[in-house]
């Protein structure tokens, strides 16, 4: 029998959508002629669980409903895994999320879910690159200062969610906040700037709605670190603005380097998020480094890639 697809849904993932588009994602692999075998998370951790099993039985596909934090907690326990000697088990997703800014990246139908099984059934993968920082692992971004202050900011409840209200939350923080000191690679520490944000990007977006590393590729073998000099506040205003367009790159605030690792200098143990979860360092000294085709997707049909050999069991 042909190994089935696992199709990975948290049940009360956004308010209830995840969990519709979780059926009409199970109606269209099917109707594409794929055996699927449905796992519900119930509790934290589950994501990752139901991954690395996925992986242990050798699944033809995990393919996860949900948005930004469900796809990155499903990859780490895909590359869990694979490390403990389980099958290299390609993640394919349907967009449940709010910000699904690691999908964007993809150049993918993840918001069609018939189009989507079609693109599953047709096997077609690619193996892209994941960043870790120090050992914590990510698929999109890695984040210090700023966008750590506004994810703080989140946790306690309002009315907005998602892209909504991250973006209100950081209108808010822009004023306010003091930004950090920090050195970038090889820099003496005397030589620390006063940063406002320092994006380490694996995919080109952020936060739902800024274009943040526009010339990222997930496949390079490469990272793209985005560094922001602290401005004055309502020069803050601008620069936010010009991000959502993916203009801030012109800015003479804004550096934009691409390498396999980056060594970062603070003054204390930073905390940092990556695709959206929150960190602590364990010392002033980070590194931030990428693992090339560590990961397998599903990819479009039309690029040359690698088709998903017959699994029998």
């Amino acid at each position: 029998m042909t190994a089935p697809i696992v199709l990975l849904v948290n049940p009360t993932a956004g308010r209830g959508r995840a969990i519709r588009v979780a059926r009409a994602a199970l109606d269209a692999l099917r109707a594409a002629g794929l055996r699927v075998a449905l796992r519900e998370t119930r509790e934290r951790g589950d994501e990752a669980r139901i991954a690395r099993d996925a992986s242990a039985s050798g699944a033809r596909a995990l393919a996860v409903v949900g948005g930004d934090g469900a796809v990155s907690h499903a990859a780490r326990g895909l590359l869990d895994g694979e490390a403990r000697g389980g099958a290299r088990v390609p993640l394919a997703i349907f967009a449940a999320g709010t910000g699904n800014d690691f999908a964007k990246s993809l150049q993918l139908p993840v918001h069609d879910t018939r189009a989507m099984a079609r693109q599953i059934a047709a096997g077609v993968t690619r193996d892209v690159d994941v960043g870790y920082v120090d050992e914590v692992p990510f698929v999109n971004a890695a984040g210090f200062g700023f966008d750590v202050e506004v994810l703080q900011r989140m946790r306690t409840p309002g009315l907005l969610r998602g892209t909504a209200a991250y973006m209100s939350t950081a209108l808010r923080a822009l004023l306010g906040y003091r930004g950090f000191r920090a050195t970038l690679g090889d820099a003496s520490p005397d030589t620390t700037e006063h940063h406002l944000m320092i994006v380490v990007a694996n995919g080109r977006y952020f936060g739902g709605a800024f274009h943040i590393a526009p010339d990222a590729r997930l496949d390079d073998g490469a990272l793209d670190c985005i560094s922001i000099r602290d401005v004055a506040p309502f020069a803050r205003l601008s620069l936010f603005a010009q991000a959502i367009r993916g203009r801030h790159l012109a800015s003479p605030m804004v550096q934009s380097r691409r390498d396999r690792s980056f060594h970062l200098h603070f003054e204390t143990p930073p905390q940092f998020q990556t695709d959206g979860e929150l960190h602590m360092a364990s010392t002033r000294d980070v590194v931030v480094r990428v693992a090339p085709a560590a990961l397998r997707l599903i990819s479009a049909a039309s690029r040359a890639a690698t088709a998903i050999p017959a699994v029998h069991s």
